[in-house]
């Protein structure tokens, strides 16, 4: 049910932008009404005014059961084809300049789209630590790790992360604490203002006194959101989340010294020696593929050439596709230049495999071939997911 809402949802998203106009049938209030009056002509994904919407307000609006709703906003920054977005973090300083214009609360929680607390009493925790007289008053902020459900048991995408969420951050007290990992965390928002700042609403000590939806509280948002806004201004160098980074704000500031002290930790950590396996396949993986490519995007955007675009994938999962991840089986469903060198490594080392073996019987020795046959061998078996459908 919530897969077909969503693509119904899709297919009326897309409609409306190929047509550029939008019906008045998707219309319920005035609010939406003067939210989609700031469409212009030239409205793409990339290029594009900040659209605010004030859809629940505290105090104001309340479930069928009578409990006042929090405020619930829908932001929109402005993005224009000209000026870097800066993804991520750039979206994460927008986020946190128009809620200090909006409610300036004292602690703010980044969280993934495809994130969930499953304890209600998180916030509370987080708070017993931030709120605690006898703490650090330098602390910044108190962060959950992410644990990741439906994972098969061999963990066959590498996807679970746990040196990233478990296993580095328990060695990280000698620096202060764990770097941040990208969601999860409950920061207190004067960590993120260093001096003094070019708009009064953004300081730590601004009150908001009027209604969300008031049109000084909305201009104001609107101009902080503004894609133009942190023109000569220090964000993003001194102020809110740092640049840099393509994607998370989670820099990996050290390398491991051998397989053996990567694999006793994993194992140490609760993972078993299959997890260990795919997880080593799933990073030549990316190698090969993603990091690659992502190099060669960072080289093209430095000299001034302009790059892919990052798009968001679906997280739907079909009951079938669910049924093969479980049986421990990759899935290729869709079609990406990532598969491209992935699958042409595949097909040298195959190539070179088969041909180092008729040199053997043709010679009938193996010297001066065992070390290339074991090499590529080793490769074909990590190639393994990928040579499964020429089967």
């Amino acid at each position: 049910m919530m897969q077909l809402m969503y693509e119904n949802m899709r297919v009326r998203v897309e409609t409306v932008v190929k047509s550029g106009i939008i019906s008045h049938d998707y219309i319920n209030s005035k609010q939406e009404l003067e939210a989609f009056s700031r469409w212009t002509d030239g409205f793409t994904s990339q290029n594009h005014p900040a659209v605010i919407q004030v859809l629940l307000e505290c105090g104001q609006d309340e479930d069928v059961m009578g409990h006042t709703m929090p405020n619930l906003v829908y932001v929109s920054r402005g993005k224009s084809i000209k000026l870097p977005h800066n993804f991520k973090a750039g979206a994460l300083n927008a986020l946190l300049r128009v809620s200090a214009t909006m409610t300036n609360a004292p602690v703010i929680l980044p969280l993934d789209s495809d994130m969930y607390s499953n304890d209600p009493q998180t916030p509370l925790r987080a708070l017993c630590y931030i709120l605690d007289p006898s703490m650090d008053p330098k602390l910044a902020y108190v962060q959950f790790p992410q644990i990741f459900y439906g994972i098969n048991k061999n963990d066959i995408y590498g996807g679970e992360a746990r040196h990233g969420m478990l296993i580095h951050p328990a060695g990280m007290d000698g620096l202060k604490g764990p770097m941040y990992l990208g969601t999860g965390g409950f920061f207190q928002r004067k960590v993120f203002f260093g001096g003094p700042l070019e708009t009064s609403e953004l300081t730590q000590d601004h009150i908001v006194s009027k209604s969300i939806k008031s049109r000084e509280i909305l201009a104001s948002a609107h101009h902080v959101a503004d894609c133009n806004f942190e023109s000569q201004t220090q964000w993003g160098t001194k102020v809110g989340f740092r640049y840099g980074s393509l994607a998370e704000d989670f820099y990996t500031s050290y390398m491991l010294q051998s397989y053996g002290q990567d694999y006793l930790e994993l194992i140490i950590s609760g993972g078993t020696t299959q997890r260990w396996w795919n997880n080593q396949r799933a990073w030549m993986m990316r190698g090969l593929s993603s990091y690659s490519i992502g190099s060669v995007e960072y080289i093209l955007k430095s000299i001034g050439i302009s790059t892919f675009q990052f798009s968001v994938t679906s997280k739907a999962v079909g009951e079938e596709q669910s049924k093969r991840y479980k049986k421990g089986m990759f899935e290729f469903g869709v079609v990406s230049p990532l598969f491209l060198p992935l699958t042409t490594a595949a097909i040298i080392n195959l190539v070179s495999f088969l041909w180092a073996i008729a040199q053997v019987f043709g010679q009938g020795s193996i010297e001066g071939l065992l070390l290339q046959i074991l090499l590529v061998g080793f490769a074909m078996v990590n190639c393994g997911p990928y040579m499964k459908p020429w089967c």
